[in-house]
């Protein structure tokens, strides 16, 4: 590698770096890698996404949306359990695309009236609460995002180790006694979460000290004081505990966590021990978890390779439909800048078609040709979102997606797609560069309405991540070259040139989300750098 692509690779400073055609190529390079695990993967999935298009057209008018995907899901047998979760998984499918044009059909609505994208997301956010039987939007602090990234990064290292090959991926402990780690890290990723939500200035951290006697977790005040020595322990037996407990002779008035079934044995024979099964201090508590749920997070880390999710919950709507929209914003920057996955997409295309001319979809051409603002056009968006689906649970989008649920899936497709049709819109000069990055925004923000809708309630900051982040828009992206270019040459063309020109928008759109000119430029570098999203 030259050092000019290593210098590309470690920082992209400038809109001249990313507009670089060897750039870009590298870009596609990257997520062919990274995503797809190779382009022949990425073939796969767009010569799916045809292959359920084309059945689609065939037989949208003699079945009903559901009855066909769940036909179309059971041609692939060997990657379901059985037929519930195939039908489970189409009504999944369909429930998101529909909410999410639901969700865009009324922020459009509510946008037409002169009101502002975040006053609709905050009501979004307090349906979804009553929906979630949430009766009351508690306090916000403005670094909860933080929080909950933190407390997800937290439960991923608590179980997953880095292999040690030149790809380094992930796999999960297979220690035996992982609930205990489990125990520690969640019970301060709540007491965090509780403290940052109640602006209070205590915390939690969990050491992973394993010498004799040493604390497994201690809490600070907001001066960085240790207030509390933490003692976690789970043991099914509790005669088990108290053996443990006394082979190890606790200094006096350290605080011993446990469940609370075991909670009043063992203060009888530890009274000089701080028993509890709930951490308090500055006003912020949490509970330890109960052994029969440690033990199911770790079956799902340790069989299905899945850590737990922290959920947005009792936050303030305004506070949060702000930083929603910034987010949004950040998204569609995101997507706008992605001329890698364009680029990539427009590689299998040609590689899928070679020198044939392929029948245009008549439905993608409709759907291209219809406003941004039409929400008509589920049936095609459900085919799509159902191949990707497919591809994904047969391995063909790597490991980046394992354990997705389907519904999620199903947005980063209908945000892919949505966005596709605003390049297209912007390449034809119905739209300025702004503009397109503005409705960018709205698609993202339509998307999360959807999660938010009557059929998902409250969500989980994991959701939010595959709809704003990296992921999602690698997948969005590519999945907009596919249709693209199934809806013609000119579309397909149209929605290329289009990615391309926008990118220089993109870059400004980024930047004016940060305060600072040498913070904007870190943010662009980190940002629209492919090199760092998987780093």
């Amino acid at each position: 590698m030259s050092q000019k692509q290593k210098d590309i690779q470690s920082e992209i400073v400038d809109f001249e770096v990313i507009t670089q055609e060897e750039y870009q190529n590298q870009q596609a390079d990257r997520v062919a890698k990274v995503v797809f695990d190779g382009e022949e993967n990425a073939e796969k999935t767009g010569n799916l996404i045809t292959q359920f298009v084309a059945s689609y057209e065939q037989h949208k008018h003699e079945m009903p949306l559901n009855e066909w995907l769940t036909a179309e899901f059971r041609k692939h047998p060997t990657i379901w359990q059985d037929e519930a979760e195939i039908e489970s998984t189409s009504r999944e499918v369909i429930a998101s695309v529909q909410d999410a044009n639901t969700a865009k059909e009324s922020l459009y609505a509510h946008l037409d009236k002169g009101k502002s994208r975040e006053s609709w997301i905050a009501k979004k956010i307090e349906d979804g609460a009553a929906v979630a039987g949430v009766t009351q939007v508690g306090f916000y602090a403005k670094n909860l995002d933080q929080a909950l990234s933190d407390a997800n990064l937290n439960a991923f290292n608590a179980i997953f180790n880095k292999k040690e090959d030149v790809f380094g991926d992930w796999e999960a402990s297979a220690n035996p006694h992982m609930h205990g780690f489990i125990a520690e890290v969640d019970v301060a990723n709540q007491f965090n979460l509780n403290a940052t939500a109640s602006q209070s200035g205590v915390s939690a951290e969990v050491l992973g000290v394993t010498s004799l006697n040493s604390a497994d977790l201690v809490i600070h005040d907001a001066a960085g004081q240790v207030l509390q020595h933490v003692q976690v322990k789970s043991y099914a037996d509790v005669n088990q505990a108290v053996n443990n407990i006394r082979s190890h002779g606790y200094q006096s008035g350290t605080t011993l966590l446990v469940h609370e079934n075991q909670v009043e044995r063992l203060q009888r024979e530890f009274p000089n021990l701080n028993v509890t099964s709930k951490l308090e201090a500055g006003g912020v508590s949490s509970d330890m978890p109960s052994y029969e749920k440690l033990k199911e997070l770790q079956r799902d880390a340790q069989t299905r390779e899945e850590s737990r999710q922290y959920k947005w919950n009792d936050v303030n709507r305004i506070n949060i439909a702000k930083g929603i929209g910034k987010q949004a914003l950040l998204g569609a920057g995101i997507a706008a800048g992605m001329q890698g996955t364009r680029i990539l997409s427009r590689r299998i295309w040609n590689k899928m078609t070679g020198k044939k001319n392929p029948p245009v979809s008549e439905d993608l051409k409709e759907f291209f040709e219809s406003s941004v603002k039409s929400a008509k056009h589920v049936g095609v968006q459900v085919a799509v979102s159902g191949a990707v689906v497919v591809a994904v649970k047969s391995g063909w989008v790597g490991k980046l997606l394992k354990g997705t649920p389907a519904g999620k899936i199903a947005e980063a497709v209908y945000v892919g797609m949505e966005n596709a049709r605003i390049l297209y819109k912007f390449a034809k000069g119905e739209v300025s560069g702004a503009e397109a990055v503005d409705a960018m925004g709205n698609v993202t923000c339509s998307a999360v309405g959807g999660l938010m809708g009557a059929s998902a309630g409250m969500t989980e900051g994991a959701a939010l991540g595959l709809t704003f982040g990296p992921v999602g828009a690698v997948i969005g992206g590519f999945v907009g070259g596919i249709v693209g270019g199934m809806a013609g040459s000119k579309i397909g063309d149209a929605v290329y040139a289009g990615g391309k020109a926008l990118v220089k928008t993109a870059v400004s759109v980024v930047k004016t989300l940060f305060t600072g000119v040498k913070e904007a430029a870190k943010a662009v570098a980190r940002i629209l750098n492919p090199f760092k999203w998987f780093a």
